[in-house]
């Protein structure tokens, strides 16, 4: 029986005549059956007649009607859901229900915020009532692949024996790539609050040497995670390419710090006179950390360029990064006393700047569909 039925309605829905009747026997049935969905076939059917029989033959209630029962009893796709919210906010503007009409038009932007408005084929109520909205991305999510140019800064020398050059410069590590992930508050249209979280590492290495005899070199792997923090400006070059400047501030946190020293000299060198014994010593693998300034402050500039296509946003960026104080702390060489009174070393107050080129690829979770303020 329901085979015959079926086969039925699919006939009627050929010819345009018939679609009340099968509106009224699709009624009917769900009454009856108590189901909450049409098939996808009905429902179809119910769009084409609210557009085609009663919409463009000016049967504007007829056509709220259908279109207020269809959306109530059917799964539409993306597609037909977002052409029977516009054809009902139609109906609505030629009926002259306005709050009805923006309402519908709310939900239409929340559940379709990248709406494309035609206004050639719309009435100007209709164009007039989706451009009192004003939409943009509101919660981003992304990840970053950049090459990171790091250097290390010496900001102040600090001395153990006085026959010994302190301040030569230092060898390291150069630069890394590395991935990290940003999420974007758009508070307002075209400027953001952003956030990343950066995970590196970083080498260096110091090498002293005074003739006849004395020989001391310092390595040092440190682990950083950094949080820049930052507000962005979008500039739209066209409708779809897009610019954007940023400035900002940040965290900058040392998890770990690693070092491995060796010295040696003899009772002839001139620089450690009064020691009248020859000496060769190392010390590998020692915890640094307790000796540093696991928290120092960071600020950050940017530029970057880029295409969107709806949710999806693509840019290439470039970005410096600058410590704002010392990771080392010179002044606390006291608590590792062999360093300093049995290997003559000593840091030197010393800070990270950084240079990044990369790439960001960010999705849009959540788009504001706001009503603009009339002025």
């Amino acid at each position: 029986m329901k085979k015959l039925v079926v086969k039925i309605l699919k006939y009627l829905t050929r010819n345009m005549k018939h679609q009340i009747i099968i509106i009224l026997l699709c009624s009917f049935s769900l009454v009856m059956n108590g189901q909450k969905s049409f098939p996808d076939f009905i429902c179809r059917s119910f769009l084409n007649t609210a557009e085609n029989l009663y919409y463009e033959n000016g049967l504007y209630n007829e056509c709220i009607r259908t279109l207020e029962r269809a959306l109530d009893s059917c799964n539409y796709s993306r597609r037909d859901k977002q052409k029977a919210l516009e054809l009902l906010t139609k109906a609505y503007v030629e009926t002259g229900e306005t709050d009805k009409a923006e309402s519908t038009v709310n939900i239409l932007l929340k559940n379709f915020p990248h709406y494309e408005l035609n206004e050639a084929e719309n009435p100007e109520l209709f164009n007039r009532l989706v451009k009192k909205y004003q939409i943009h991305p509101l919660f981003t999510l992304g990840a970053k692949n950049t090459a990171n140019w790091l250097r290390h800064k010496t900001m102040k020398v600090y001395s153990v024996l006085d026959a010994i050059d302190y301040s030569p410069p230092l060898y390291e590590s150069g630069y890394w790539f590395t991935y990290y992930g940003m999420a974007e508050y758009e508070f307002m249209k075209d400027i953001s609050f952003c956030g990343d979280m950066m995970f590196f590492l970083s080498s260096y290495w110091r090498n002293f040497q005074k003739d006849p005899g004395f020989k001391l070199s310092y390595t040092e792997h440190d682990g950083f995670i950094e949080f820049p923090f930052y507000l962005k400006k979008y500039f739209h070059v066209t409708k779809n390419v897009l610019a954007y400047a940023s400035a900002g501030v940040g965290v900058f946190y040392m998890w770990k710090a690693r070092g491995n020293v060796t010295l040696e000299y003899t009772r002839a060198d001139i620089s450690t006179t009064g020691i009248d014994a020859d000496f060769k010593g190392e010390m590998y693998d020692i915890n640094l950390l307790s000796m540093k300034n696991k928290l120092t402050g960071q600020w950050n500039a940017g530029v970057g360029f880029g295409y969107k296509l709806k949710n999806l946003r693509m840019f290439l960026d470039a970005r410096y990064l600058g410590c704002t104080g010392s990771f080392n702390a010179p002044e606390k060489s006291d608590l590792f006393p062999d360093l300093k009174n049995v290997y003559f070393y000593i840091d030197q107050e010393m800070k990270i700047n950084q240079f990044e080129v990369g790439a960001t690829i960010s999705y849009t979770l959540f788009n504001s569909v706001k009503r603009k303020k009339i002025k």
